[in-house]
C-alpha cells in the first residue's frame, strides 16, 4: 500500500453515488408534452384514416361504371335482360347490368334510367361504421358528385367527390 493510504480515510471522504434517477417536476413536464402532443395528433390520426378509407367508395364506383359500359357495349343496356324487355325504368340493384361490390363499410346501389340507357351508382357509408355520413355517386356522363358529408366534414351536395375535410376536393 502507498504511504499515507488507509482504507478508514477512504471510507471516511468518500461521497455517497449521487441519485440517477427523474425528479417528479421532470416526469410531470414530460406528461404535459406527451399530452399536448396527443391533442393534436389523435384527431389527425382519425382524419388520415377516414381519408384513407374513402377511395374504397370512389374507385369502387369508378370500377363499376365501367364493368357497366362493357355491359352496355355487347347488349346496348345498362340493365339487365329482365330488366331491359320490361322497358321501364329500375330502381335497385337487380335492375343493373353487373354485380356491385360488397363492402363492410360502404352500401353501394344502382339505377337503371332511361329504359336502360343511363345509370346512377351511388356509395353510402354504413351506418354504424366510421364512414357513416359519406355518400358519393356517379353516372353514365361521369358526374362525379358528393351527396352527404359528415357535419364536421363540410356542406353538400358537391359537384365533386370531396376527399378532405371543409369540402375540399
Amino acid at each position: 500500500m502507498p504511504e499515507g493510504f488507509s482504507v478508514a480515510r477512504l471510507i471516511s471522504t468518500s461521497q455517497p453515488p449521487a441519485c440517477a434517477a427523474f425528479s417528479l417536476i421532470e416526469l410531470m413536464v414530460a406528461l404535459a408534452i406527451a399530452a399536448i402532443i396527443a391533442v393534436f395528433a389523435v384527431p389527425s390520426y382519425h382524419d388520415h384514416i377516414l381519408r384513407a378509407r374513402l377511395p374504397e367508395a370512389t374507385s369502387s364506383l369508378l370500377l363499376t361504371a365501367m364493368r357497366l359500359e362493357q355491359h352496355y357495349q355487347e347488349h346496348r343496356s345498362y340493365a339487365t335482360a329482365a330488366t331491359a324487355a320490361a322497358g321501364a325504368a329500375a330502381t335497385g340493384n337487380a335492375a343493373c347490368g353487373v354485380s356491385l361490390p360488397a363492402s363492410d363499410r360502404f352500401a353501394f346501389r344502382c339505377d337503371v334510367l332511361d329504359g336502360g340507357q343511363s345509370f346512377l351508382l351511388s356509395a353510402a357509408g354504413q351506418e354504424g361504421t366510421s364512414m357513416a355520413g359519406f355518400s358519393y355517386s356517379l353516372d353514365h356522363l361521369g358526374a362525379q358528385r358528393t351527396l352527404s358529408l359528415p357535419a364536421d366534414w363540410g356542406k353538400s351536395p358537391v359537384p365533386c367527390w370531396v376527399e378532405r375535410r371543409n369540402g375540399q376536393c
